[in-house]
């Protein structure tokens, strides 16, 4: 009985250490994914010498949608028209180009409210002249943001 006892204890006190390493384990693991996503938006802009998009996804993962709320997924697609939406895809050019479903709930990803364009030369947006901000949190106890940042130049720094 003593060892059940003290099993118990034991196990009360991992379950919530345990649960916060899950935790901050989903938020590195979308940090990597969103900042690989942008990196090879960013390298696919410059090796087909056409801009291309990174924006919120819409329901059916096909179409980017406005808005900050960045956690409902997000897609790669190409804008070969420059019309700030993706282009249709076709059996040749397949797009979107990457598709990610929603984050955990336990997790916040706010970003730009128009899509981040990456243009042939390798640099954001129309003009390149804002930095644009990601920050992923995490809504437990403890939890610590987590910024990704584009220069206007296109690189990518993350924090």
């Amino acid at each position: 009985m003593v060892v059940v006892s003290i099993g118990a204890i034991l196990a009360a006190i991992a379950v919530p250490s345990l649960r916060d390493t899950l935790n901050d384990f989903r938020q590195k693991s979308a940090h990597s994914l969103l900042v690989s996503d942008l990196t090879q938006a960013r390298g696919e802009a410059i090796k087909r010498n056409v801009r291309l998009l990174v924006c919120v996804r819409n329901a059916a993962g096909d179409a980017c949608v406005s808005g900050t709320d960045w956690q409902a997924g997000w897609l790669v697609c190409l804008d070969a028209d420059a019309d700030g939406a993706c282009d249709t895809a076709t059996a040749a050019l397949p797009n979107p180009i990457i598709v990610r479903p929603a984050l955990d709930a336990v997790l916040t990803l706010t970003g730009p409210a128009t899509p981040l364009r990456f243009n042939a030369n390798s640099s954001q947006g129309a003009t390149g002249s804002t930095a644009v901000t990601f920050t992923l949190a995490g809504t437990w106890s403890g939890a610590v943001s987590r910024v990704i940042t584009v220069a206007p130049t296109g690189n990518i720094s993350k924090s």
